[in-house]
């Protein structure tokens, strides 16, 4: 054989064994994905490296994804960035025009997210929720506030004798103009001519009997009305009404709030409130919102919501910062990416693998047949020189 040809043949040859080892190594690390025996005899190297090393494979994943991919933080500092809060407030404030402009109402934005049996549900415990709240919500208030032993003059902000004195005045006005209303008013002159009839009735002897014949019950009421409400307008009449007002709330300044809730409402106080919150009712109340159109709630507070967005944003980002490291110890990210390499088909897996470095096998397979042709060149001209 030629030298030529030798060198040629050995070249060769040197580059199809190292080309084809390379390849049948990488095939190695992913077949056979079963174990291979002879009889009882178990072929060495199967299944592959990775089959085989799975478990061990997906602990070493997890906890190289916990401690240096997926890090709390590394989480924190990617949510601080300026471009995430960027980010953050334009979603926001997308998400903020578009329930400007739903037309929807509330009903059907909710039966767009549950079925009308699921939103049926949720209505009653909606009501159910918003009475026990309300309910918790006013006997901690009494119990805040100390209603039971607190008097009246404590509670009402501004109980000095000045503003007693103006209160009193202000109410006194207001009982004798509207004492005077009434009687200007239609009902109040028929009022009037019938207690003017009562009282005629009334008289007995011979006063009465003149009185019945001569006495005009309407005159005598339409020349009454101008000196009863002379009177009502007159100063001793309003000294008078206010003075009793004060005194009044005098007496009221000394009693609790949970006295006066039983003078007022004639049974226990806290058993009054309770009950009062027990029949509010809040199933018609959610009834009635559910026609209630979402834009119609947010249109006009869009231009304040848009102005408050930043720093809503920041808090709400500032918020799941701090709550990164409790989620992070939650969720358990190294047992999760574990449990989840474990359920990856072993066909999957190598899909993932090659997609990311299918390059660098090809370049591998090549270089073994670069390599195996130069250890074939040195070893023909090596064997040519030895003659």
């Amino acid at each position: 054989m030629d030298d030529w040809l030798y060198v040629v043949v050995s070249v060769a040859v040197a580059a199809f064994v190292g080309g084809v080892t390379n390849h049948f190594a990488i095939k190695m690390l992913f077949h056979p994905r079963n174990p291979v025996y002879i009889g009882k005899y178990h072929v060495p190297f199967t299944p592959g490296l990775i089959p085989k090393r799975r478990e061990d494979i997906a602990e070493s994943l997890g906890n190289v994804v916990a401690e240096y991919l997926v890090t709390t933080e590394g989480l924190q500092e990617l949510m601080l960035r300026p471009a995430f809060k960027n980010q953050a407030e334009q979603y926001l404030l997308s998400a903020l025009h578009r329930l400007a402009a739903n037309p929807n109402t509330l009903k059907e934005a909710a039966l767009s997210v549950w079925e009308p049996e699921q939103w049926e549900a949720l209505k009653g415990r909606l009501a159910e929720a918003g009475g026990a709240l309300a309910e918790r919500g006013g006997r901690y208030l009494w119990d805040r506030l100390g209603l039971d032993g607190r008097k009246l003059s404590e509670i009402v902000p501004g109980w000095t004798e000045d503003n007693r004195e103006r209160w009193s005045a202000a109410a006194a006005d207001a009982v004798l103009r509207a004492v005077e209303e009434e009687l200007l008013s239609a009902e109040g002159q028929r009022m009037l001519s019938k207690m003017a009839a009562n009282m005629v009735d009334r008289a007995g002897g011979f006063l009465g009997t003149m009185a019945a014949i001569f006495v005009d019950e309407d005159k005598l009421v339409r020349k009454l009305t101008p000196t009863l409400v002379q009177a009502l307008r007159g100063e001793e009449a309003g000294r008078r009404v206010a003075l009793a007002i004060r005194g009044r709330m005098e007496q009221l300044g000394e009693k609790t709030a949970a006295e006066l809730l039983e003078m007022l409402a004639g049974q226990d106080a806290e058993g009054w409130l309770a009950d009062q919150i027990q029949n509010l009712p809040f199933e018609k109340w959610l009834a009635s919102a559910e026609q209630v159109k979402v834009a119609s709630l947010v249109a006009p507070w869009l231009s304040r919501a848009e102005a408050a967005l930043p720093s809503v944003t920041e808090r709400l980002i500032s918020w799941v910062v701090k709550g990164i490291p409790a989620a992070m110890r939650a969720i358990q990210l190294p047992k999760l990416v574990q449990e989840q390499v474990q359920k990856f088909p072993v066909e999957r897996l190598e899909e993932v693998i090659l997609s990311v470095s299918g390059k660098e096998f090809r370049a591998i397979t090549w270089l073994g047949v670069l390599l195996g042709g130069i250890i074939g060149l040195f070893q023909s001209l090596l064997m040519l020189w030895m003659g």
